[in-house]
């Protein structure tokens, strides 16, 4: 027996825990660990391999009996204090003071989840000492503020006033429900599980919330929080007795409890359909009707159906060009088709969207769906893409890059959607056999069996309308007055100044500090836990044909990864609306020798990865001058490298614009992805407007993904029987003009061989360079409002440091941390309702304060105002920075893959960030003073007098800021 293994072994028994199983699982190079705790059967799950980011997580079932969001409620309540840690906010102070590489909460269907990650084993024993303590012993048992301030209360300030609603899940909620695709989510649940949990809405309907009584609330609590229904994963690389330790002093005081939970597996259902209306600003909206099908077509513990499900999406509506969608497009029936799944619950199901479709013709639409679908049953798929399809799936499982998401946070929820339902906990991490099976199935009609029996033949399944009203948000607003109207008039004159008492005892519970003593009680970190500089990442700056390339010689177990970088910083301003454009063709538009199917099928079946993005950089401060890039992202087996370099060319250079109904549809649905994002994200599009009033780089930036982007669609939308083959031919001619080698910056990470190297250089015509970066435009710097159909808002304010006359330092990310969970926090989340705030001070001099789903954008940017204030006070005060400067250590350094990496490099390369600006940064944070953020604190209240200001939000978000704005205009 190794060592390592009886060490384990020796601490699960010495801190009470029964060891279960131990597996070797080859295709992750992990160990499997299963364990239980003895005294009350909490379960135990770790995944030991090599990775330094080591993650716990404790989940339980939580199965909603109504749509009152209680489980969603409790998640955001349980890191607001506990028995240990008796302070208002441990989740916030933690993020404070720790380097946690991730620490949130996840409300699902059917589960609660509470993850922490951290490299620093002494910082990783805090995290999850914290989090058990919240999760076991929380303070809102006994406060009922919590309960208020996270969930929902009633807003009364004197017996004449209006009566509102508030809530920090309460206003994200309405936030959702100001989404089409929250209502399909919403309807299609109901229809399909009428008989079980996943019927009501987990994260809350805002119509049901304020239901929710304190007294259930805790019911649920006491029912659904008990170790022995609860389980408890880890991942990576662990010194496990002190950390079984710990849980095991958590669980030792609770004795068994018997209730499990099931969740009855629905039988099938097939409902009559669903009609519902949803909010639209628009004028016509003859063809605005949403149609969506749902269909159940597996369980659990089926992730071969599960990858099948997964790869039929993508063959029936990847692309316009693929058969289903097209079949929708080409006759007129949508403008955009989306086929999708939802899995990670008891039964997965397949979801069909149809977006902006005439009334008239739902029929038809549901006639031509069966139509292609029982085609392709009969007559087969397209063998070859479907292969693609299939390659590309399984590049990117065993790639294991998981965006913004640690690894092993990533399994441990995959170890969770299937251990929570009683099936092996390992299913969903080794899928190698499961891909295998699959290619297997291709010739012998296996899928096209799935089709029959999932989608044509299917007895579980369901369909929703969504039909649009102009006038539904404003009736609504008014029903929602004239409810709360009501219930105040019913009251007595003593119940409502019991709700006006109850109000002011909610805000004097938000505005009482925490006591000294219980926030020295946190587990912290000290300075000396903190390397004095980090590595930097290796490149190597050459040149190749006439191209610069910049190395990563960086391990990626065989795989290369590209990085074309095409500088077009002599575009105009319409050029970069046309760039963004080009952005979503490249890839999915016909070639001189494919069509798109056959183009996908070469790069699926191909590549790893093969993707555009559109990028701007500029030196640090500067704000005249910008260089936009066209970025084209390539990751192969190094074998195949030969192929990426031909494929390239062919999409970068011989790329067919001629198919003007094509073209036309893709411009169509990029502007409705632009509608429905700006509602959810409106704070990113705030954001975008101040800075294009600030810089080159801020203007050009707007220009590609903001409003004005928006608008440049909506206009050739609406002339694009007039200038359609103009388009085409610009487009062309932009690939042309950007597609060369004295336009290029190629970035290559992997151990990839010179010659391989010089020949992907040289792999594009020399063509010519571009001007030097020349002076920008940059927008007037205005106080905006943007009116979109939304009961909520985002507001935003800020400018450049540039206006001030100041430049960057490591301190201006201290204090932009420090207001972010201390100040903005507590006056825009906590008391002022909203979902999110943050101030975010870029390294290249943009000052952003934003908040998120927030119902008061109006009392926020007020807020913001004072926050240069309340830095000040707590330079005065007597409170240590050494917690804020360890946090903002972490925030700088994320986790990062090898690809990320090498990104990370050549992006730092492009804008003239070398390695010792960034060691010079972290110094300045590690050696943040009282006196460096005073300093910062007269720069913030500049920027708040001096740039500009933005609301996006609806009619009485506006109407409510009318006088902090200058202009307003209707999106």
């Amino acid at each position: 027996m190794d060592l390592k293994r009886q060490k384990t072994e020796q601490a699960a028994a010495a801190h009470g825990f029964v060891i279960d199983t131990r597996r070797e699982l080859p295709q992750t190079g992990a160990v499997l660990w299963q364990m239980h705790f003895a005294k009350n059967g909490a379960r135990l799950l770790w995944l030991e391999r090599g990775e330094e980011n080591k993650t716990f997580a404790a989940a339980f079932k939580t199965l909603p009996s109504d749509d009152t969001g209680v489980f969603h409620i409790l998640e955001h309540s349980l890191l607001c204090g506990s028995r240990k840690y008796p302070v208002s906010k441990p989740f916030v102070e933690m993020i404070k003071s720790s380097l946690q590489t991730f620490m949130n909460a996840f409300t699902f269907p059917d589960k609660t989840m509470y993850p922490v990650s951290s490299r620093n084993q002494k910082d990783f024993l805090n995290l999850v000492d914290v989090y058990l303590d919240a999760v076991l012993h929380p303070l809102c048992l006994e406060k009922e503020e919590i309960f208020r301030q996270e969930g929902w209360h009633y807003e009364l300030d004197s017996q004449e006033g209006e009566l509102s609603c508030n809530g920090v899940v309460y206003n994200e909620m309405k936030g959702m429900y100001a989404s089409p695709d929250t209502l399909i989510d919403s309807a299609l649940n109901r229809a399909l599980f009428p008989d079980n949990c996943y019927q009501f809405q987990s994260g809350g309907d805002p119509a049901c919330i304020p239901a929710l009584t304190y007294e259930e609330y805790k019911a649920q609590y006491r029912e659904y929080y008990h170790p022995s229904g609860a389980w408890f994963l880890l991942d990576g690389e662990m010194e496990i007795g002190p950390v079984l330790e710990k849980i095991g002093q958590a669980l030792s005081g609770f004795e068994p409890q018997q209730e499990d939970h099931p969740i009855p597996l629905q039988s099938p259902v097939h409902p009559d359909e669903t009609r519902l209306p949803y909010e639209t600003g628009e004028e016509d909206i003859a063809k605005k009707t949403i149609l969506a099908k749902g269909w159940v077509y597996g369980r659990y513990d089926e992730p071969e159906k599960d990858l099948a499900c997964q790869a039929l999406c993508e063959m029936l509506c990847g692309s316009n060009e693929a058969p289903l969608k097209k079949a929708l497009l080409e006759r007129g029936l949508a403008e955009n088709v989306e086929f999708s799944k939802v899995d990670g619950v008891q039964q997965p199901f397949a979801v069909l969207v149809v977006r902006n479709a005439a009334g008239d013709q739902e029929q038809e639409i549901w006639d031509t769906v069966r139509t292609v679908l029982e085609q392709l049953a009969a007559q087969g798929l397209d063998h070859r893409r479907l292969e693609a399809v299939i390659s590309r799936m399984e590049f990117r499982y065993r790639e294991k890059e998981t965006g913004g998401f640690p690894q092993g946070l990533v399994n441990c929820m995959k170890m969770l959607e299937s251990c929570l339902y009683g099936g092996d906990p390992a299913q969903n991490l080794c899928l190698g056999d499961a891909f295998l099976r699959l290619r297997e199935g291709i010739e012998g009609g296996y899928f096209e069996q799935f089709i029959r029996e999932n989608f044509l033949e299917n007895p579980h399944c369901a369909q929703v309308v969504l039909f649009p009203s102009r006038e539904l948000g404003e009736r609504k607003r008014k029903e929602e007055a004239e409810r709360f109207r009501r219930i105040k008039e019913s009251w007595s004159s003593q119940e409502r100044e019991q709700v006006i008492q109850k109000l002011a005892a909610l805000r004097a519970f938000q505005n009482r500090p925490d006591r000294p003593q219980d926030l020295a009680a946190l587990p912290v970190l000290s300075l000396a836990d903190i390397e004095e500089e980090t590595p930097d990442i290796p490149q190597q700056v050459t040149e190749e044909a006439g191209v610069r390339v910049l190395c990563h010689p960086l391990e990626t177990e065989g795989i290369a990864h590209l990085v074309w970088y095409f500088l077009a910083g002599d575009l105009t301003e319409e050029e970069l609306h046309l760039l963004s454009f080009l952005q979503t063709l490249l890839g999915q538009t016909r070639t001189a020798r494919f069509s798109v199917l056959e183009l996908a099928a070469s790069l699926e079946g191909e590549l790893g990865r093969f993707q555009t993005s559109v990028e701007v950089f500029a030196p640090r401060g500067e704000t005249a001058t910008c260089k936009p890039c066209f970025a084209v992202h390539v990751s192969a087996l190094e074998e195949k490298l030969e192929e990426a370099k031909e494929l390239t060319r062919e999409v970068l250079l011989d790329t067919d614009f001629g198919d003007l109904a094509y073209l036309r549809g893709r411009l169509r649905q990029l502007r409705l992805s632009l509608e429905q994002h700006v509602l959810m994200h409106g704070d990113s599009y705030a954001s975008l407007r101040i800075a294009a009033g600030c810089s080159a780089k801020g203007g050009a930036r707007e220009a590609l993904r903001g409003v004005s982007m928006l608008d440049w669609l909506r206009e050739m939308d609406s002339q694009f029987e007039e200038r359609g083959a103009e388009l085409a031919g610009r487009l062309k001619e932009l690939c042309r003009r950007l597609f060369v080698r004295r336009r290029a910056v190629l970035s290559v990470t992997g151990q990839i061989p010179g010659e391989k190297i010089a020949g992907l250089a040289s792999s594009l015509p020399e063509g010519e360079a571009p001007a030097e970066a020349a002076s920008w435009f940059r927008r007037r710097q205005v106080r905006e409002g943007i009116l979109v159909p939304a009961p909520v808002g985002f507001a935003g304010k800020g400018g450049h440091l540039a206006q001030c006359g100041a430049r960057y330092s490591g301190a201006m990310a201290v204090a932009a941390r420090i207001l972010s969970y201390g100040y903005l926090w507590n006056t825009v989340r906590v008391k002022g309702g909203a979902y999110g705030t943050r101030l975010a001070i870029t390294p290249g001099g943009d000052v952003a304060f934003t908040s998120f789903r927030d119902p008061s954008a109006a009392a926020s940017l007020a807020a913001f105002d004072k926050a240069g204030a309340s830095l000040r006070e707590l330079c005065a005060s007597g409170q240590e920075l050494t917690s804020y400067i360890i946090s903002t250590i972490a925030a700088t350094e994320p986790l990062l893959t090898a690809r990320q990496k090498g990104m990370q490099a050549a992006e730092d390369y492009m804008e003239q960030v070398t390695g010792q600006m960034r060691q010079r940064d972290r110094r300045q944070i590690l050696c943040t003073t009282k006196e460096d953020l005073e300093k910062v604190s007269r720069i913030l209240d500049e920027i708040c007098e001096k740039g500009g200001s933005c609301i996006v939000g609806g009619q009485e978000i506006l109407e409510a800021a009318d006088g902090a704005l200058s202009c307003r205009r209707d999106l």
